[in-house]
């Protein structure tokens, strides 16, 4: 039987060209220990990619977002998965997003997100797309 390749859905939250990641926690047992990368989560068998990341959202954030934009899957090199990418905008206050998963979260401008030097390697890459998608689509 053939093996299912882990699906994961991941969100590029934007506010005022200023992105919102996550430290992961510093543990084995997870993709990226002690990088920053994106929120989000695995698939379950009974979401769509959409479900799945609202809910991952609402468990690590509590905030269960209304609306996303859909950019891609991506079939990631370094860990076999399919990462369903989305760029969801965030209009409320810093404040109201409440950490339950990772070390510490953190906004970080295009600039910003570059320097770090404990930054997932796919980070820049899909955070300058999602630019794109929004100036093509959104302005």
């Amino acid at each position: 039987m053939k093996k299912m390749v882990p699906q994961i859905a991941k969100a590029i939250i934007v506010q005022n060209d200023r992105f919102l990641l996550q430290l992961r926690d510093d543990s084995v047992d997870i993709l990226y220990p002690n990088q920053w990368s994106f929120f989000g989560g695995e698939v379950e068998l009974d979401e769509t990619p959409w479900q799945a990341l609202q809910r991952e959202l609402e468990e690590e954030l509590e905030w269960r977002p209304k609306q996303g934009y859909f950019l891609y899957p991506w079939i990631n090199p370094e860990y076999l998965c399919r990462i369903h990418f989305f760029t969801v905008l965030f209009e409320g206050k810093a404040s109201q997003l409440i950490l339950h998963e990772g070390q510490e979260m953190g906004w970080f401008n295009l600039n910003e997100l570059v320097e770090v030097k404990s930054m997932a390697f796919h980070v820049k890459q899909h955070t300058i797309n999602a630019i794109n998608f929004l100036n093509n689509n959104l302005h």
